[in-house]
């Protein structure tokens, strides 16, 4: 990489450590990670899919306890994904996620510009000019 391109990369990276998506990111990471309720739902729902892998692996199969086992891990999952800290955790990540594909498509329109329909300079690989 030549110095243009590694101060163009160190200054993105100083810029997005800093920035308010980030922030936020860390903030839900911490407040997802310290909640005790949140971390003791996750680790029953765990219990339950394993207790279901488990089940389901039998050859003699107890359909009825599949069932319930089945139901425990919807109600866990309903209650995990209406945790506060669930939610602020899942926003922030997409966020992240979402710069991230930006970044991405970015570099991808440089790369190949015929991807997202830019200017190849080959009129045989577009439909027309503007």
């Amino acid at each position: 990489m030549n110095e243009q391109l590694r101060l163009a990369l160190e200054n993105f990276l100083n810029a997005l450590r800093d920035s308010d998506a980030v922030v936020r990111y860390e903030n839900a990471k911490a407040l997802y990670t310290t909640d005790g309720k949140l971390m003791a739902l996750i680790d029953q729902y765990n219990c339950q899919a394993q207790l279901l892998r488990d089940e389901g692996a039998r050859e003699e199969r107890n359909d009825e306890l599949i069932a319930q086992i089945t139901t425990k891990l919807k109600d866990l999952y309903d209650e995990i994904m209406a945790n506060e800290a669930m939610l602020a955790m899942q926003a922030a990540e997409q966020e992240i996620s979402d710069i991230v594909n930006d970044v991405n498509k970015g570099m991808q329109s440089i790369l190949r510009p015929e991807m997202e329909g830019g200017c190849t300079g080959n009129c045989s690989t577009c439909s027309s000019c503007h």
